[in-house]
């Protein structure tokens, strides 16, 4: 059993380096905009929240009293996300005091609860006029500024459970719950994405835009909520995180051989083909943020060849 929990935390060790790696990428990427503003002090301190209060079953009941009496899908969703942040805090107290149980039921209600989340952004949808159309993607970038806050929230979830006083067989179990609330809650800002680009043809038909202006009204939404700063706080804490996270697991498989006297070697040879997995993994995900840029290029390039264009036709006409 012993020997089967090792293989189990150092499984763990190889999707923590991975997370690390992909972060790593997110970071860069976020960090590639130069024109970065600071973040608010509020969001600052969403960000960095501890997760250290307590929480009651009132305390769950009043927040969802308080979604009786919202009825704006934006409203609702930025409520769920807070409601979303107790139940965490629910799963982490819950398995500090070893209560597997509750803290498994805890994530369980998280679950639920971004899948609703999901659906209040797939509801978004605003009038079809120009300004309905920018009211929308105003609403939806708030809203992927409250769920980068939440990634956060679940690497800290992460980094305590890891750090506390848990056996290595628990954390193997917590770790593949936070996989899946982290999993989740990732795809809300692909949903996200995906509404923001019907948005933009909606935008552009209404408004009689080209692809390219209807983007630069998105960027300037974006801008105006600082979304690319929060996109880069929120990445590099995640990494902070993660390590933190990956050194606790590394003290405690060091503990574990010591005490069982275990060769990580025969451990790490049984973890061969998920290693190659995660890489084919990692490889994929990096393959995609490269496809990215590379169209995100070329879209600059036939951008600024157009400009190119419309400027030869006027100096034409000026001559004429």
């Amino acid at each position: 059993m012993e020997k089967q929990i090792i293989i189990g935390l150092m499984a763990l060790l190889l999707m923590s380096v991975f997370s690390v790696a992909v972060m790593a990428e997110e970071a860069a990427v976020a960090t590639a905009d130069e024109s970065i503003q600071a973040v608010d002090q509020a969001t600052v301190a969403e960000v960095n929240d501890e997760l250290n209060e307590s929480v009651s079953a009132v305390d769950i009941g009043m927040a969802k009293i308080g979604l009786w009496f919202t009825f704006s899908q934006e409203k609702k969703a930025e409520k769920e996300l807070k409601l979303a942040r107790l139940e965490l805090i629910r799963a982490k107290n819950a398995a500090l005091n070893n209560n597997t149980k509750a803290m498994e039921k805890a994530l369980e209600a998280h679950e639920r609860i971004i899948a609703r989340v999901q659906n209040r952004i797939n509801a978004i949808d605003g009038a079809f006029t120009k300004e309905g159309a920018k009211e929308s993607v105003t609403k939806l970038v708030g809203l992927e500024r409250a769920i980068q806050v939440h990634e956060a929230r679940i690497a800290k979830l992460g980094e305590i459970l890891s750090s506390g006083n848990l056996t290595e067989e628990q954390i193997v179990k917590i770790q593949a719950r936070l996989d899946q609330a982290e999993n989740n809650t990732a795809h809300l800002k692909e949903v996200e994405a995906a509404k923001i680009d019907k948005i933009k043809t909606k935008l552009m038909a209404v408004a009689n835009m080209t692809k390219e202006e209807a983007e630069d009204e998105i960027e300037e939404i974006e801008d105006a909520q600082d979304l690319t700063a929060v996109r880069k706080l929120v990445a590099e804490v995640k990494i902070a995180r993660a390590e933190k996270f990956l050194e606790n697991i590394q003290e405690k498989i060091a503990k574990a051989e010591i005490k069982e006297g275990i060769n990580a070697s025969k451990a790490t040879e049984k973890l061969t083909l998920v290693q190659q997995k995660l890489e084919s993994k990692a490889e994929y995900i990096k393959e995609q943020e490269r496809t990215r840029e590379r169209a995100q290029k070329s879209e600059e390039i036939e951008s600024e060849n157009g400009n190119e264009g419309s400027e030869e036709n006027e100096s034409i006409e000026d001559i004429t």
